[in-house]
């Protein structure tokens, strides 16, 4: 989702849905394969793990990318809803030292429908909840979503990235695409500190 289309802006959905994922798997030679309800490592399991599982479906909220300069201001004000249908796979690992690794990857047929802040309770802001009416000047588009978000960490530092790309239509003709990519890494043996990221927005 940063567009988490609007999609986390799309680092934000896709940074909530990909820290839900996070921490999945562990240090067997080979990934247990489990149905998406039953992944827990690095969610519920911080023992060592090797869990991955695959889905079909999503259906999220994402926050606005703040600084999109090539996108609809739509795009840096509104909320998204994101419900997609597709392939998609999540891996994780925590190996005997603690040190982790997860990605989620997914791409399909997608609805993407804005929301303007009045319609969005944000009193978490790492779980927007949708509600009022979408936004009126704002038709939803439908197309394809490409999505992958990644990430490692260990007792000195942790590093999260993830790209996300959006391609559809509105009933009137009104085309969109959305590329979000997106870094984040902490400096060794400072407290998980100071962090270096950067994000890159473009329609």
């Amino acid at each position: 989702m940063r567009i988490e289309l609007l999609i986390r802006r799309l680092g934000a959905v896709a940074l909530t849905m990909a820290l839900g994922a996070v921490l999945v798997g562990a240090g067997g030679a080979s990934a247990a394969p489990v149905p998406p309800s039953a992944f827990t490592c690095g969610i519920t399991d911080f023992t060592p793990c090797n869990q991955t599982a695959h889905f079909s479906d999503i259906n999220m909220v994402g926050t606005p990318f703040s600084s999109a300069p090539s996108c609809p201001a739509f795009v840096t004000t509104d909320f998204v809803t994101i419900v997609a249908t597709g392939n998609g796979v999540e891996h994780s690992i925590i190996n005997n030292a603690g040190d982790g690794w997860f990605t989620t990857t997914f791409t399909g047929d997608a609805t993407l429908t804005a929301y303007p802040p009045s319609s969005v309770d944000v009193t978490d802001p790492n779980n927007p909840v949708i509600t009022g009416p979408s936004d009126p000047n704002v038709a939803p588009f439908v197309g394809k979503i490409t999505y992958w978000f990644g990430g490692s960490f260990n007792k000195n530092n942790q590093v999260f990235h993830d790209t996300f790309h959006f391609s559809g239509a509105a009933a009137d003709g009104t085309t969109l695409r959305v590329l979000d990519v997106s870094h984040n890494n902490t400096t060794p043996n400072t407290d998980l500190g100071p962090p270096h990221s950067f994000e890159i927005t473009r329609c």
